[in-house]
């Protein structure tokens, strides 16, 4: 009977890790995680720029758990949580044909996963930027991230905070480029 004892005492403790570690992952409330700013930038800074998902990239993902199958939109929830998170840099940003003539073009290519058990959700992301719409050339910079996230049952909301924590450290590794943010001053 003991061993029953310290496995329900060993399962309790994980069961509370794991709901506190969810807590510790999730944005503050309303809307995305808020990107820091490096020394001297004010942001958002006075560009218009793009976003776009990479042609390459598929654009659902499917898990499956214990002979269940679900389905969602990765390209689509990757672009609404860059957007989010490219906002609070950038003062005007939109998808790719919206913006007639943007100061950059940040391209998207990511991955998301889950753990069902535990109900957290993952995210890594590289956006890529070139300058101007042209996104044939030769970029003029790569910044990568990787997110965390809780959420029960299931949701978009766990795949969208996963994927805005990974954008928000690209954003903040773009912030920290000098050479960047120069050229984007510039124009």
């Amino acid at each position: 009977m003991k061993w029953i004892r310290r496995v329900a005492v060993a399962l309790a403790g994980a069961v509370l890790i794991g709901a506190l570690a969810g807590c510790a992952s999730s944005p503050p409330a309303g809307g995305a995680a808020r990107v820091g700013s490096a020394a001297g930038i004010a942001l958002p800074i006075a560009a218009r720029v793009a976003v776009q998902v990479d042609p390459s990239m598929p654009d659902t993902q499917t898990v499956e758990f214990r002979g269940e199958s679900w389905q969602y939109d990765d390209a689509n929830l990757m672009q609404e949580a860059a957007m989010r998170v490219f906002g609070q840099v950038f003062q005007e940003v939109g998808t790719g044909p919206t913006m007639g003539a943007p100061t950059l073009t940040l391209q998207l290519n990511g991955s998301s996963s889950l753990n069902p058990v535990m109900n957290e959700y993952f995210a890594n992301a590289t956006v890529t930027v070139f300058a101007g719409a042209n996104t044939d050339v030769q970029p003029i910079a790569s910044f990568a991230g990787t997110g965390q996230a809780g959420q029960a049952d299931f949701g978009r909301g766990g795949i969208e905070q996963a994927y805005e924590g990974a954008f928000r450290q690209a954003a903040e590794l773009l912030l920290m480029d000098p050479h960047l943010i120069a050229s984007v001053r510039g124009y």
